[in-house]
C-alpha cells in the first residue's frame, strides 16, 4: 500500500495509460491486482495459490 498525503494510491495513470506496478531497484513495491473472478480480494500474505488465495467477498 502506498500512502501519499494521507489518502491510499489505488490507482497511477501516465496520460491516458494505466501503470500496473512500481518498482524501487527490483523490488516491487506496488502492483494494481484486478479480479478477472468477480468480486474478490488478494491476500497480500498469502502466496500465489491457484486454491486459496482469492477470498470471496460476502
Amino acid at each position: 500500500m502506498i500512502i501519499a498525503g494521507k489518502k491510499e494510491i489505488t490507482a497511477i495513470h501516465v496520460g491516458k495509460r494505466a501503470i500496473t506496478a512500481v518498482y524501487v531497484g527490483a523490488r516491487l513495491v506496488w502492483q494494481a491486482i484486478s479480479s478477472c473472478f468477480g468480486s474478490g480480494f488478494w491476500q497480500g500474505d498469502k502466496p500465489w495459490s491457484r486454491t486459496d488465495g482469492w477470498k470471496r467477498m460476502k
